[in-house]
């Protein structure tokens, strides 16, 4: 167990496993087999979007890995014009088109503690416009949490916002978020209430906004990091810098099971 690991251990409750993480020690996407896959349901062609303001072009060349483990998104221009569209880096686990370019299936489900280290891309990137990096999940378009959102044009405040079954959350400023800051990201996918954590370090998470709606019990969907490049009015690209955003880290933990007590003869 990382150090990091361990202090998260002490933020989700007693009683907990690790069933997912990733360290980012290779480029574990687009492949078959692969942990990650590029491309996503999410987008009505796996890789563009422009039905919800996105610049995107996924693919996997826009990502690479680290020196010291940390997956870094790196969007760019496809063309001359800051508006048209940009190749950029989305990770899924699902196995979209069936998993010829990865996603290895895993889904969190109620009671689970998401946590994501992450930097937010610089002031310079786009012009300071445009950037949209975010952690979210995704399952037959119905099964979408927000567990960050951020957009550049607004630096110091992130969205979340649960949308499974109707629409609520919230906008919250921090002195944690900002340009090119890193930031330690967390969400409690509860039964009764999807609670948001920010933290400097994992040590220092505090809960920042609670939706007191939570998620079903049969509620179950991938896991999605990546950067978009916003397309909205008054959100578009300024320049055609490129965008570059970072995770240096992704872990569920989930509540162990309690075995079934022994019925009496």
């Amino acid at each position: 167990m990382t150090p990091q690991q361990a202090a998260a251990s002490q933020v989700v409750p007693p009683q907990t496993t690790l069933v997912f993480s990733d360290l980012f020690k290779k480029a574990d996407w687009g492949r078959p087999g692969a942990v990650w896959c590029p491309y996503t349901s999410a987008y009505p062609d796996g890789r563009t979007n422009p039905g919800d303001w996105k610049l995107d072009r996924t693919t996997a060349g826009a990502m690479t890995v680290v020196k010291g483990g940390g997956v870094l998104f790196r969007a760019h221009p496809l063309t001359s014009s800051p508006f048209g569209l940009w190749a950029t880096g989305l990770l899924t686990t699902e196995p979209w088109d069936g998993g010829p370019c990865g996603g290895d299936g895993f889904m969190v489900q109620p009671d689970d503690f998401l946590l994501v280290h992450l930097r937010l891309p610089g002031k310079s990137d786009a012009g300071g416009h445009a950037a949209w990096p975010g952690v979210w999940t995704w399952k037959d378009g119905d099964n979408e949490i927000d567990v960050l959102e951020w957009h550049s044009e607004s630096p110091g405040a992130a969205e979340f916002v649960n949308h499974v079954d109707g629409d609520v959350g919230g906008l919250v400023r921090s002195s944690l978020l900002g340009f090119g800051k890193w930031v330690y990201v967390g969400a409690r996918l509860g039964r009764d209430s999807v609670t948001w954590y920010l933290g400097d370090t994992v040590r220092d998470l505090k809960a920042v906004f609670s939706d007191h709606k939570g998620v079903p019990a049969d509620w179950k969907a991938y896991l999605i990091l990546n950067l978009s490049v916003s397309g909205q009015p008054s959100r578009e690209p300024r320049a055609l810098t490129p965008i570059t955003s970072e995770i240096s880290g992704v872990q569920v933990y989930r509540p162990v099971a309690k075995p079934m007590g022994r019925t009496a003869p």
